[in-house]
């Protein structure tokens, strides 16, 4: 995804990479190879730039993940998806009380009739970038979700049934399903 060169001077030699670069995107084709799709996503991943940093998230609670990249000079890129097919999805924002309270390290376990998917809420990213620590899942055609396992990283565990697809869901460790009032910010301290 980030692409140009670590030293100007490379603009220097005849041939060969240049400091400026163009992005690069590819294409899981769930056969162990990727396919290089750049092109297709029009011109913001063409324009030659020096980027280091790609974060991942629903930066509009939309269910499409978007994409920002950080570049070493000037503002960052936001690539929002655009068309497409229509698939569905859930996802899941978890706050832990007897765990930490950004559930680092929790897991969730989605199944959706045949689909099995497991996840993990993970703190980092690429260079000086942080991923959304929310769980985002992906259900192709699937429009309910039979079961949800959510295993707290203090070693508990909670099960969500029959929920509806294409929304967020706000879980608190040992409350379960919660307004998102509840896991908001904490209040400031007087």
């Amino acid at each position: 995804m980030v692409n140009g060169h670590v030293y100007p001077q490379v603009d220097t030699a005849e041939a060969g990479p240049k400091y400026l670069e163009p992005g690069l995107l590819f294409y899981n084709q769930r056969n162990g190879t990727f396919k290089e799709i750049s092109k297709l996503l029009g011109p913001a991943l063409q324009l030659p730039r020096v980027s280091r940093g790609v974060a991942v998230g629903d930066l509009f609670n939309d269910g499409r993940m978007d994409i920002v990249i950080e570049n070493l000079k000037g503002a960052p890129t936001i690539l929002q998806p655009q068309g497409g097919p229509s698939n569905h999805w859930i996802g899941f924002e978890l706050v832990g009380s007897k765990s930490n309270r950004l559930a680092l390290n929790a897991r969730v376990k989605v199944t959706a009739g045949d689909l099995v998917q497991t996840y993990a809420v993970l703190s980092g990213g690429s260079y000086l970038s942080q991923n959304d620590l929310r769980i985002h899942v992906g259900l192709g055609s699937s429009k309910r979700v039979d079961k949800v396992e959510i295993f707290w990283p203090a070693g508990t565990t909670e099960v969500l049934t029959d929920l509806t697809v294409d929304r967020i869901y706000d879980v608190k460790e040992g409350e379960g399903i919660v307004a998102h009032e509840k896991i908001g910010p904490l209040p400031p301290k007087n």
